[in-house]
């Protein structure tokens, strides 16, 4: 079984397909992060910059029939005021304006009108502009009412951050720092099954149409074998996982916002939830890599092989269509079927470990559960490589494999 683990580890990672499959994803991941969070900042300053210089580079006309935009404001944007709102509209359809605010008289419900000369989907510089000469002006009449009190004019300029607690049988909870975790659980357990199926559907059907099979019964029983392929993808489990996780905490630490407002320090280390992820993701793994691992020895050739492998590793996502139940109604009939059916139980489990709403009682029926399944599908892969090794030319059936 040594020889195996040291053969399948050493003969996995000297591929470049190995390491290509660990990195990608991370550096994919943190690539759409980056480009989207200085996207964004790059998006706010511009529609910024656009905002206070359309009104001076742009022909700019308003109309304010709700009372509330200070004409003093107007005045200092260089903003003209039209007549009518007709006259306005009329004005830039013709050219002769770059654009036309209006600000009906139930401005709170109609909501700001803008006519503008089209620049191209998304490149609407008025909108902030005309946004913003509406609190202004609406923060200066506060003022002007309340003179002592600044907090109402803050308040309208920005709003107030919102801090929640949680409580639960009477403990304050972590919220949502606290499933951070617990959720590297579930994260990792769909990373492995994704990334390292095809290993270990390969790692059977590729011996059985090599017809190295044969020769490698003949030394070594076929439970130190499978044994030593499971050991192996495990391990080369762990090296992808840390492959995955390393460059995501790197950026992370190096750039702290896009945690929004979660220090790694702060994350609370419950270890019960984290004894629980640990349990199922180690049960879960073992119970899809025997049930793989099985199929792959029962089916001639990879590529056939490879056709099946989607049918099991959709049960691993079934239960994230349910996440809406399990976060509103972890008691639900739905929600309780797949925390305890065998193929649906290790993500379900995960997911209700990182959410909060898994009980011991749940977490104890649902291990036994897997944990045997997981005992069942060894077994099953072991028969199955015995016996389907020397079947290369077919099939072979459940029928045969339990007889």
């Amino acid at each position: 079984m040594w020889n195996v683990i040291i053969f399948e580890v050493l003969r996995a990672l000297k591929k470049k397909s190995f390491w290509v499959a660990s990195f990608m994803p991370p550096l994919i991941v943190l690539a759409v992060f980056g480009v989207e969070y200085f996207s964004v900042n790059a998006s706010k300053s511009s529609s910024a910059q656009l905002a206070q210089t359309s009104s001076v580079s742009t022909k700019i006309a308003a109309l304010d029939d709700s009372g509330l935009v200070s004409q003093k404001l107007l005045a200092a944007g260089h903003i003209a005021i039209e007549p009518t709102k007709g006259a306005g509209i009329a004005a830039v359809a013709s050219g002769g304006l770059g654009a036309f605010l209006y600000y009906p008289a139930d401005v709170s419900t109609s909501g700001i009108q803008i006519y503008a000369q089209d620049q191209g989907i998304g490149q609407t510089p008025y909108n902030d502009l005309a946004t913003n000469l509406l609190k202004q002006s609406v923060a200066a009449e506060v003022s002007a009412a309340i003179p002592t009190s600044t907090q109402a004019v803050t308040i309208l300029e920005n709003a107030p951050a919102v801090t929640v607690t949680t409580y639960k049988n009477g403990v304050q909870t972590p919220g949502f720092a606290g499933a951070i975790a617990p959720g590297f659980f579930a994260v990792a357990f769909f990373l492995l099954i994704i990334l390292l199926s095809p290993v270990m559907i390969s790692s059977t059907a590729e011996e059985k149409e090599n017809r190295a099979s044969e020769i490698l019964l003949t030394s070594i029983k076929a439970g130190d074998l499978i044994g030593g392929k499971m050991i192996s993808i495990l391990i080369l489990g762990a090296v992808q996982s840390v492959a995955i996780i390393a460059p995501i905490v790197i950026a992370l630490l190096r750039f702290p916002a896009l945690l929004q407002g979660i220090s790694l320090s702060s994350i609370p280390l419950d270890p019960g939830a984290i004894a629980i992820g640990a349990l199922f993701l180690a049960a879960g793994f073992a119970l899809y890599t025997g049930l793989i691992m099985g199929v792959g020895s029962m089916i001639p050739g990879t590529s056939t092989a490879n056709r099946f492998m989607g049918i099991f590793i959709i049960w691993v996502f079934v239960p994230l269509y349910t996440i809406s139940l399990v976060i509103t109604d972890p008691r639900n009939v739905a929600v309780t079927i797949l925390t305890y059916f065998p193929l649906t139980a290790p993500t379900m489990v995960l997911l209700r470990n990182a959410l909060g709403s898994l009980s011991l009682g749940d977490a104890a029926i649902a291990f036994a559960i897997v944990a045997a399944t997981a005992a069942f599908t060894v077994w099953f892969a072991v028969r199955a490589f015995r016996y389907g090794s020397m079947e290369h030319g077919r099939r072979i059936s459940l029928k045969e494999l339990l007889h």
